[in-house]
């Protein structure tokens, strides 16, 4: 669905290759389709979404790109009370995960859950969201919940639209 009134926070990130991020000034790509997660139980959904949204084109990682018009990104959001074992949760993901392709996209928020889900007009964190949002914060369209093909096709026309 459209974006409603939704707009990213400014947040800070980092990718499990360590890199830190200002969120959404520095985004990746012009047009990000986040694929966002707060529970560790919902990977087999995010694997999911970016399975399909790649087989539908869209770039799956910022690795080794620069000027990228879009890409993938997987947002996992955890309380800010977690921040003092980010070294540790960070690092088991990174450690499990080993795939460079897969840990330049995975970019890890630490801070006000509750706050980060009324900014992007998420109302449960039971299920996985996507939003596709560009640098200044916009976010054009959203979704909460399974990957599906009608979904997935009308996130492959936004971003093949340009400009968004």
């Amino acid at each position: 669905m459209p974006g409603q009134d939704w707009v990213f926070p400014n947040v800070i990130g980092r990718d499990l290759l360590g890199t830190e991020f200002k969120l959404p000034v520095q985004f990746p790509a012009d047009v990000n389709v986040t694929v966002i997660a707060f529970q560790q139980w919902q990977q087999s959904q995010v694997d999911a979404w970016i399975t399909a949204l790649a087989a539908a084109g869209i770039p799956e990682t910022p690795l080794d790109a620069s000027g990228m018009k879009s890409c993938i990104l997987e947002l996992p959001v955890l309380s800010g009370k977690f921040k003092v074992a980010r070294r540790f949760i960070d690092g088991g993901m990174a450690a499990s995960i080993k795939n460079p392709t897969v840990l330049a996209r995975t970019i890890t928020i630490y801070g006000s859950v509750g706050d980060f889900r009324e900014s992007l007009g998420i109302t449960s964190t039971g299920a996985v969201s996507v939003r596709v949002v560009t640098r200044a914060g916009a976010v054009k369209w959203g979704t909460t919940g399974a990957a599906n093909a009608v979904e997935v096709g009308q996130i492959r026309d936004l971003v093949a639209a340009d400009p968004l």
